[in-house]
């Protein structure tokens, strides 16, 4: 017999990733997970090798990386929080301010495994629907009660790829009580950026309000396995996650290829440049199919199977694997007849649209 583990634990089913596992094919295309098929920064690269020559000792403080983020950002280094992916801020933030009898409001398709943190700390979570799929910040507010602790949204959200309108989380902020923490993930603000309008919520963290903006480096700057995430933040809220934060939890290289990828701007506008030609020239090409594809501002796409296609999503998702192709089915977030594809490289773009041609053409 093993220990017993806690009861809010035992209750959970297991996080499930993509099947990645496609035995048999000649060519795959693995475009589940939102990565960036596209190489980062040379400089980020090179950074990360040099890093490598010290792995003998314990990474340096994180001082250089912080610099770099707030000089592209305009933003206070002291209130800057470097975790091992946003994955790991996430968790201190629920670990601090969260506990049972709290309570933590999340919008419909926020990030799933939030989700799972807040459940693990003992939180009740208040998930709220997107009609639509977009989120509404009526419901929000309205789902607030006097034993919340916890506001979580996504921007650009996921698997929507829908950014919040103009003026949102500023409108959202003063919608609910001072005293309730308003975090705001934008994984994939740099694309969105790129194009234009996106607001980060920089300016109501110096405005001293009670907020906590997300951001990473596994999306747009590429560096998914690195595990770089970061956070802005009230003072008060740095000084208490820096209380339970695991000393030198980010790796030496992870910590130069991220600062060595934040000052390389050239590199990042030429990626969100060629994602978002990509992006519109597959949707574009599946739209001519028949799918129903839900506008982006990420490097994904949502897409529906309407009824009048030759295949559902489920059949759909099966001869695509048949064929070599990966994408992530939407069933865990109750969208049966809906699947997300990442963008990938040109090369993985044209193999992608020569299948859907082929399949529902």
């Amino acid at each position: 017999m093993t220990t017993p583990s806690r009861a809010e634990i035992s209750r959970l089913p297991e996080y499930s990733l993509p099947d990645l596992d496609l035995p048999g094919c000649e060519k795959v295309v693995q475009l589940a997970q939102n990565e960036l098929a596209i190489a980062p920064s040379p400089a980020a690269v090179q950074a990360a090798g040099a890093a490598l020559q010290t792995m003998n000792l314990y990474p340096e403080a994180e001082s250089g990386l912080r610099q770099a983020i707030a000089e592209v950002h305009r933003l206070n280094p002291a209130q800057l929080l470097i975790g091992a992916g946003s994955l790991e801020l996430m968790s201190l933030l629920t670990n601090a301010y969260c506990e049972r009898g709290s309570e933590v409001v999340v919008s419909q398709y926020g990030y799933k495994f939030f989700q799972v943190l807040c459940t693990t700390a003992g939180a009740t979570l208040c998930v709220v629907p997107e009609p639509d799929m977009r989120v509404d910040f009526d419901a929000i507010a309205a789902a607030v009660g006097e034993h919340t602790r916890l506001v979580f949204v996504v921007t650009p959200g996921n698997p929507t790829g829908a950014c919040l309108p103009a003026g949102a989380v500023r409108e959202l902020r003063e919608s609910i009580p001072a005293r309730v923490m308003l975090i705001v993930d934008c994984a994939y603000a740099e694309f969105a950026e790129q194009q234009g309008g996106f607001e980060s919520g920089f300016d109501l963290v110096d405005d001293g309000e009670n907020l906590v903006v997300l951001r990473t480096f596994s999306k747009a700057y590429g560096l998914a396995g690195m595990r770089v995430g970061w956070a802005y933040a009230p003072p008060d809220v740095v000084s208490t996650i820096q209380k339970i934060r695991p000393p030198t939890s980010t790796a030496s290289p992870s910590l130069a290829a991220a600062e060595a990828a934040m000052r390389d701007r050239a590199h990042l506008r030429y990626i969100c440049t060629e994602i978002a030609e990509l992006r519109e020239a597959f949707s574009e090409h599946a739209r001519s199919l028949g799918l129903r594809v839900l506008p982006s501002t990420t490097n994904f796409v949502l897409f529906e199977c309407p009824g009048n296609l030759p295949l559902s999503a489920a059949e759909l998702d099966a001869r695509l694997r048949e064929n070599g192709v990966i994408l992530r089915p939407m069933g865990s977030y109750d969208l049966p007849n809906h699947l997300r594809i990442s963008i990938g490289s040109r090369a993985d773009m044209a193999f992608v649209n020569e299948v859907f041609s082929r399949l529902l053409g």
